[in-house]
């Protein structure tokens, strides 16, 4: 048996565009400039970067994710522009046919993460949601990680994510990481790397 740890943005749900318009959005009412959607995704990604002092000219920003305080902004680009990846229900359901234990550690704020999940109709495969609150680090920090293992049933775990954040918080609770390449073309895929959601299932089975 097997407890999955996921992601969230870009790993279950296509949303890393919808999160460049809201940062946008902001800076606009900010009177600061447009930035590139590549270069917001590699801040987001980039363990080393201040987020909130990129995004919003803030130098001293209290909360560990850059949505708090922002959260309008998100809700419109969320529903606006979000999808669930293909065939994410169909690979939930599977591993909930194999009794895999299944959890959500994402960075974004912890009471918006359960009305997304509900919105895109996967709330019902998770056992156990934790998101960034002022009490628990964000990823690379393998605190979520490190709570949601407190709990779960199994002494295999992997963490699945889409990014250098998520792959250092699996390395910093040292467990297997999993990483999403939604789309990519599968014969340039690493060992650990998936394009799509047959493709995830088959390293998941791998590891058990």
């Amino acid at each position: 048996m097997l407890n999955i740890i996921f992601d969230m943005d870009g790993t279950l749900i296509d949303s890393e565009n919808a999160i460049c318009v809201a940062i946008n959005e902001i800076r606009k009412d900010r009177n600061l400039p447009k930035l590139e959607n590549e270069y917001i995704k590699y801040v987001l990604h980039t363990p080393t970067l201040n987020c909130p002092k990129i995004f919003y000219a803030l130098d001293n920003f209290a909360y560990p994710s850059y949505k708090v305080g922002f959260e309008k902004y998100f809700h419109k680009a969320y529903e606006q522009d979000v999808k669930i990846f293909d065939d994410v229900i169909w690979l939930l359901g599977e591993c909930k046919k194999r009794n895999y234990f299944l959890a959500i550690a994402s960075n974004a704020p912890h009471d918006e993460l359960l009305p997304i999940l509900q919105r895109h109709k996967i709330a019902q495969f998770f056992d156990k949601v934790i998101g960034s609150t002022p009490n628990i680090e964000s990823k690379p920090s393998p605190m979520m990680i490190d709570i949601i293992l407190q709990s779960a049933p199994f002494a295999k775990s992997i963490f699945i994510g889409n990014g250098a954040k998520d792959e250092g918080a699996a390395k910093n609770a040292n467990i297997p990481y999993l990483h999403a390449k939604w789309g990519e073309n599968p014969a340039l895929l690493k060992s650990n790397e998936f394009c799509d959601a047959k493709g995830l299932l088959r390293l998941i089975e791998k590891i058990v």
